[in-house]
């Protein structure tokens, strides 16, 4: 089973779990989340490995997106993935085996894995020699490094691209110094931008168009009125860039594996359901094989608890289309399918999932909503004494 074990990395303190189809980490700032979803995504990133089996500086990629410092003396890092890879760190140093492979199979492996996807990427379908395959990754570095991963990272800084998403060139040019993992989603955002001549979103009510070169935005109702996509509200600016990048990425399978951060951002509380039930859609689709969400919205989780109890009730015998006027049919996701963690208390990293039910626990969701109604209540008897008086 795939699995992730990592000890005092950065804010991490102790993290064993396995992988799942959806997973979700919940917490409060500063607690690891993002720590937790960087990390998969490296570890799961082609040209990394075959850099690490090659003896390149393996901390490059934790530079740009801005974990190098969180490595300790003891930190440790075990990491079981797919095609049984095996990634561990410790004393400084990372081990990269596959289970029944030498260490030289495993370098030629990850070598040749990498060099098919550059010559994909960069538009070469001629066989290389060692010479030319290594030339073509060096030449091409900046832009392979965002197409070999199996990850697609969606960073919560995402708003700037919608912001900014006429001015890309401008930005570049200038040198503006932006982190990469923000630029390689406005690089996905481009590419979607180029794929999708208009792409609806119903739910926040707008249409993307391509009007004369720039990008703008129409209300569905009314397509004869359009407005320029960073003069749009800050909730239209997160979230459709990113739904337009994850339906791209998907449609071309350009990864399998996809990490959002707060997928909420800016959003309305119908909102936020909307989204996930596009995220569990998309983690439902033979192209992918795990999303992970790192959220603060507790509504996110109360959400995904009804689609999981969707599917279980579509497998006792009741009525479907009753159930699928509630939750249609691919918004559905199994139990077994999902975990989801809290990040930040005691223990360090614990499962919120209910064992008996399945579900994301309720005393873990109350918890949170009791909290703001004791003080409610507090605030209340004390209002109605002062009404007393």
């Amino acid at each position: 089973m795939e699995s992730i074990k990592i000890h005092n990395f950065g804010p991490i303190k102790d993290v064993d779990i396995n992988l799942s189809k959806l997973m979700v980490f919940i917490g409060p700032q500063g607690s690891g989340k993002s720590a937790i979803a960087k990390l998969l995504t490296i570890l799961s990133d082609v040209l990394w490995r075959a850099n690490v089996c090659e003896k390149e500086d393996p901390i490059d990629e934790f530079k740009d997106m801005g974990i190098d410092k969180y490595f300790n003396s003891d930190t440790y890092i075990e990491y079981h993935g797919r095609e049984h890879v095996n990634i561990v760190y410790q004393s400084g140093n990372f081990d990269i085996s596959i289970d029944g492979r030498s260490s030289e199979e495993t370098n030629n492996y990850f070598k040749i894995l990498a060099g098919l996807s550059a010559s994909k990427s960069i538009g070469l379908d001629h066989p290389m020699t060692d010479l030319q395959l290594d030339k073509a990754i060096n030449e091409n570095y900046n832009y392979l490094r965002a197409n070999l991963r199996f990850a697609c990272y969606i960073p919560a800084e995402r708003n700037l691209a919608g912001a900014v998403s006429s001015s890309l060139a401008s930005l570049v040019l200038s040198k503006i110094p932006l982190p990469n993992t923000l630029m390689e989603y406005m690089s996905l955002f481009e590419r979607a931008k180029n794929h999708f001549s208009t792409y609806d979103a119903p739910f926040l009510g707008v249409r993307y168009n391509k009007n004369k070169g720039a990008d703008c935005i129409s209300v569905l109702e009314n397509n004869e009125k359009y407005l320029p996509l960073e003069d749009c509200s800050s909730g239209i600016q997160s979230a459709l860039p990113m739904l337009m990048v994850t339906d791209y990425a998907c449609e071309d399978k350009c990864f399998d594996t996809y990490v959002v951060e707060e997928p909420e951002q800016n959003l309305f509380p119908s909102n936020q359901r909307e989204v996930l039930n596009k995220l569990i859609s998309l983690s439902l689709n033979e192209n992918c094989q795990y999303m992970i969400i790192n959220t603060h919205s507790p509504y996110l989780l109360s959400a995904l608890n009804v689609n999981m109890l969707a599917a279980k009730l579509s497998n006792t015998g009741v009525n479907d289309t009753e159930v699928d006027n509630i939750v249609p049919a691919q918004f559905r996701i199994k139990s077994t399918d999902v975990s989801a963690f809290s990040l930040g208390d005691e223990p360090y990293c614990k499962s919120i999932m209910d064992s008996k039910t399945g579900l994301i626990s309720v005393n873990y969701l109350d918890v949170i909503s009791d909290a703001i109604s004791s003080d409610f209540n507090k605030l209340y008897q004390i209002y109605l004494k002062s009404l007393q008086k």
